[in-house]
């Protein structure tokens, strides 16, 4: 190649590197309409991230399990890991209900998140661990989640008392014919 003193020389700028992101799907059950929702979630997040020019998607984590405390959720987890790992710079999950079990564990686990300079953001509700103002929301957020989770769950065991002893349960008729 010859040198020509006429043609500057303009080297290409590097490709800006996009923020690293996760996100996070949950369904309750493997219920087809549980697995609608998951699928749900899975795409439009996925269409959120792909939406900015500037995030690039490194993973997609999730879980089918009920929220009960105790059951394993292998996703959460390597999330929560990829987060301490800095494999995350951010991570999108729909709400704080797909999220966490409980306040507690849920507040735990965003300062755990925290503390390894990851930003959460929660599409529905707008909250982003980022914005100080979401602290106090997502705390709020989440007990109103929590007592709602609660109280679904009484009225569902109130429900199934009530059929019991009224002798029109289901499940107690298939237990008999076992």
């Amino acid at each position: 190649m010859t040198y020509n003193p006429r043609v500057h020389f303009i080297p290409a700028k590097p490709a800006k590197r996009g923020k690293w992101v996760g996100i996070y799907c949950r369904a309750s059950t493997n219920d087809m309409k549980q697995l609608n929702s998951l699928s749900a979630q899975v795409s439009a997040l996925t269409r959120l991230v792909a939406s900015n020019s500037q995030w690039l998607l490194v993973d997609l984590y999730m879980d089918i399990v009920s929220s009960k405390a105790g059951t394993s959720r292998r996703g959460y987890n390597q999330m929560l890991e990829d987060c301490q790992s800095h494999k995350l710079e951010m991570n999108i999950t729909k709400s704080i209900s797909r999220f966490g079990r409980d306040t507690v564990e849920t507040l735990e686990a965003l300062q755990l998140i925290k503390d390894s300079g990851v930003r959460v953001i929660f599409e529905q509700g707008n909250l982003d661990t980022a914005d100080t103002n979401s602290e106090l929301m997502i705390s709020l957020v989440e007990s109103f989640a929590q007592a709602e989770n609660e109280s679904r769950s009484d009225n569902i065991k109130w429900g199934l008392k009530q059929k019991a002893s009224s002798g029109t349960s289901k499940l107690f008729s298939e237990v008999l014919w076992l």
